[in-house]
């Protein structure tokens, strides 16, 4: 997704809105792959694990069908409706949807899970990452997974923190293009991100990076993307 929503996107009502957006990148993205498989094959059936802002469950589905008992925390309604619809096609068992806010939630409410992981969530709650980074480290679960772009000065990743030292690191530039139908579509899309309508300028400079890949308008994007794993000291 485009850097420029990152601020506008840290409430639930920008979502009702958005997730059209969303759901189409995931239709066409293969951003999340090496993610799912690392995350998958790091889990074992039974654990249990809580998914931070889990949007349409690109995390919480493959787990829960490996047998995890997982509880998906997302609170816009309408990437709660995705979830719930991608979920019972998947035919998902074991997952439980909570519509809280992360920094809503006391962490007693969370104790004793074998892993949370957040991606690209954090940053989006209205305590911003570092605080909502600290919250998942005073919920003491056995293992934490999380996963960022690299956007902003505030993101910052401790090597360790309290009883957690960090078990696993890695970084790379990952693939984040855009599938359009249409011009219209394209400009449609940088509108909800920005919030306003672009002027003659900018629409030829949006129609000017569109690229034509088979049936589809393509908008060429790519992200700097850590994904870490801290555990805690036995």
């Amino acid at each position: 997704m485009e850097k420029t929503i990152w601020k506008r996107a840290t409430t639930p009502s920008f979502w009702q809105g958005y997730f059209r957006w969303y759901e189409q990148w995931m239709a066409h993205s293969h951003y999340h792959d090496g993610i799912v498989k690392t995350i998958t094959s790091m889990a074992r059936p039974t654990w249990r694990i809580l998914d931070i802002g889990a949007g349409n469950g690109v995390l919480s589905r493959p787990l829960a069908q490996m047998g995890c008992e997982v509880t998906a925390l997302e609170p816009s309604s309408a990437m709660k409706h995705l979830l719930r619809h991608e979920a019972a096609t998947d035919q998902c068992h074991g997952m439980y949807i909570d519509g809280r806010r992360w920094e809503a939630v006391c962490c007693e409410a969370f104790r004793g899970y074998d892993l949370i992981l957040a991606c690209n969530s954090l940053h989006l709650t209205q305590i911003g990452f570092a605080a909502a980074l600290a919250k998942v480290f005073a919920t003491q679960p056995k293992r934490i997974v999380v996963v960022t772009e690299f956007f902003s000065s505030e993101i910052k990743i401790p090597a360790r923190s309290g009883n957690y030292y960090m078990a696993y690191a890695r970084i790379e530039q990952l693939g984040s293009s855009f599938a359009y139908h249409s011009q219209d579509e394209a400009l449609e899309h940088w509108s909800a991100n920005t919030g306003c309508r672009p002027d003659t300028w900018e629409k030829a400079e949006i129609k000017s990076k569109l690229v034509r890949r088979g049936d589809h308008l393509w908008m060429a994007d790519s992200a700097l993307v850590g994904l870490f794993c801290w555990k805690a000291f036995q």
